[in-house]
């Protein structure tokens, strides 16, 4: 089963992503509407979530579009929210299947844990499948049988073809002859398809099925060597066929929801749980691997530990809910003001680190003020909420982590005795 997620918030994105991937589901996920329909073109999709408010436009504008495309017609639309909804009514009548709170991940998650069941159960009977055939008289039946087990065919006739579609398209599946008109044969295509997986180190390669009038072991044990996963001999018994096929794309399933597991298991050893921010594990080790860059490079590098100003009381005032929700409220923040390229994490209690790759110190110190100011205007649950920002810049005097990060350190402590809510840099 495979989802698309579409959500301005990486941190919302990260969330969604996790609850999606515990339930084996394979994941897209962009940040705005062009980037998803850019996806829905090449991918097929059994389920898509999107927020409720979207970059430039809403949930109503993009469910119309989904609802007028062909490949999205029927496929589940969830829309998640960061309140309650009180229009429903007009967000189902344009498409959408379910709303849930961003609050409620666990009801989110039964729903997927539904339709997850549901959908494997008959996963075999769907799939995107490129077909190579040159005679037309046997396509027509291949293509009639498949489609009506429930595969989509993408057909051509010539080796070259297959090629430049396979390039540019993402497919479960794909059949080809081996003899083809044309200069490409079609152990041609499968030598294409194995040495692109290889360039490219793709995870988990996809599986190829031979067909040829020759039945000879020589030619056989060629295909297999070539890379073919199944060969079948014609004339085609339509029986046959489609048991191969079903293996076939069953296998590529197992070993897609095999690494997406893998995946989820990287991923929850190096994030923290309640934010969703990267952890202290994952920071101290890539923070290792950007210090060796910046020395070997002579990039610039400049790191902020940020202490949330009286943090106990939140939680002693108002119980530790509130508390956890401002930590939730203030990671969001943070991450929505990082690049892709610099790291945000909860380094422990209310202490959170930001390490800004390619930044001198002055820009550092801009950009930690424009946060401080945007921290001050959160006040989440009505609470002002504000912090101390201590920052530092990797010198090779530093040798390591430990030392810019003790340097910084000392700039928070220093902003604490300038009376909190400020930036000190050393």
């Amino acid at each position: 089963m495979k989802a698309l997620v579409v959500d301005p918030s990486k941190l919302a994105r990260m969330i969604i992503n996790m609850t999606l991937k515990s339930h084996g589901i394979i994941i897209d996920s962009v940040g705005c509407e062009k980037e998803a329909l850019s996806l829905i073109k090449k991918n097929k999709y059994q389920l898509i979530c999107v927020a409720k408010t979207l970059e430039n436009s809403d949930c109503r504008q993009f469910c119309t579009r989904l609802r007028a495309t062909p490949a999205t017609q029927s496929t589940p639309i969830v829309m998640l929210s960061v309140s309650d909804v009180q229009d429903a009514e007009s967000f189902m009548a344009l498409g959408v299947t379910e709303i849930f709170s961003k609050s409620d991940i666990p009801a989110f998650s039964n729903y997927v844990d539904s339709l997850s069941k549901t959908t494997n159960s008959n996963f075999l009977y769907g799939g995107r499948i490129l077909y190579v055939e040159d005679s037309m008289t046997i396509a027509k039946i291949t293509i009639t049988v498949l489609n009506s087990h429930g595969y989509e065919v993408s057909h051509i006739t010539t080796a070259e073809e297959a090629i430049e579609l396979y390039d540019d398209n993402v497919y479960d599946l794909v059949i080809t002859d081996i003899i083809l008109a044309g200069k490409i044969s079609g152990t041609g295509v499968v030598r294409h398809i194995r040495a692109s997986e290889k360039e490219q180190k793709v995870p988990f390669p996809i599986s190829i099925l031979a067909m040829s009038g020759f039945d000879d072991t020589s030619r056989k044990l060629a295909l297999f060597k070539a890379g073919v996963n199944d060969y079948v001999p014609k004339p085609i018994m339509n029986e046959e066929l489609l048991a191969r096929v079903d293996n076939l794309i069953l296998n590529q399933h197992l070993y897609k929801q095999l690494e997406v597991q893998r995946q989820g298991l990287e991923e929850l050893a190096m994030t923290d749980q309640l934010t969703g921010l990267y952890n202290r594990h994952y920071l101290l080790d890539n923070a290792s691997k950007k210090i060796s860059a910046s020395i070997r490079h002579k990039i610039d590098l400049c790191l902020v530990v940020i202490d949330i100003d009286f943090f106990k009381s939140f939680n002693d005032d108002h119980g530790h809910a509130v508390g956890d929700l401002v930590l939730i409220k203030v990671a969001e923040l943070l991450s929505n003001h990082v690049r892709n390229n610099d790291i945000v994490a909860r380094f422990g209690g209310e202490e959170f680190v930001i390490l800004y790759e390619h930044c001198s110190l002055i820009n550092a110190v801009d950009k930690t003020e424009a946060l401080r100011k945007s921290l001050e205007q959160l006040k989440p649950e009505g609470l002002k909420v504000t912090a101390s920002f201590g920052i530092a810049q990797f010198s090779e005097e530093d040798k390591d982590f430990n030392g810019v990060f003790a340097r910084a350190d000392i700039a928070v402590y220093q902003a604490k005795d300038n009376g909190r809510n400020c930036v000190v840099f050393v």
